[in-house]
């Protein structure tokens, strides 16, 4: 039904699948990162799909968010992401915004492999919660034991993302 309304469904794993990057940066960063005006579908627990609309959290309410922690408003929060990791979460996108996202992904693989290489949406949200992961840690643990192998680990990771965009 969403289809005939002009809406593309993207299945969601991440709530960072609700943000993208701001103007023509390629710089992934927390401050980069806006969120999307976007609906998305909701699978009840009748078997119904509910059409809701994104309520603009920022990242460090939706993906940095720790139970316990108050950042604001606690339960619409908690229950979008139980939606998100139960697989019963579906961005509704446009031709336009779908264009606009492919721009970003060429933009963004350009800025940070040379040679050809080609993102996708999958491996994008996952090379961005990685240096996500990596900035929050270095900002938080400085002065932990097995801080830099730790950040050697992610940063390792991230490279793996980044070279498996290559085409050979």
């Amino acid at each position: 039904e969403m289809k005939q309304d002009g809406y593309i469904p993207i299945k969601v794993f991440s709530v960072l699948q609700f943000f993208t990057l701001r103007g023509r940066t390629t710089n992934l960063t927390k401050d980069n990162l806006f969120p999307v005006e976007c609906q998305y579908t909701v699978l009840g627990s009748d078997g119904r799909y509910y059409v809701r609309d994104y309520r603009g959290y920022t990242v460090d309410e939706i993906f940095f968010y720790r139970k316990g922690i108050n950042f604001g408003t606690e339960e619409p929060v908690e229950t979008l992401q139980r939606y998100v990791y139960d697989d019963k979460v579906w961005l509704l996108y446009t031709q336009e915004m779908v264009a606009d996202t492919k721009t970003m992904l060429a933009r963004v693989i350009k800025a940070h492999v040379s040679g050809t290489a080609e993102l996708n949406y999958k491996t994008f949200i996952q090379l961005l919660e990685s240096v996500l992961k990596l900035n929050d840690y270095k900002d938080y643990a400085k002065n932990h034991t097995g801080f830099l192998t730790c950040c050697h680990l992610q940063e390792e990771t991230i490279n793996n993302l980044l070279k498996s965009t290559l085409k050979n």
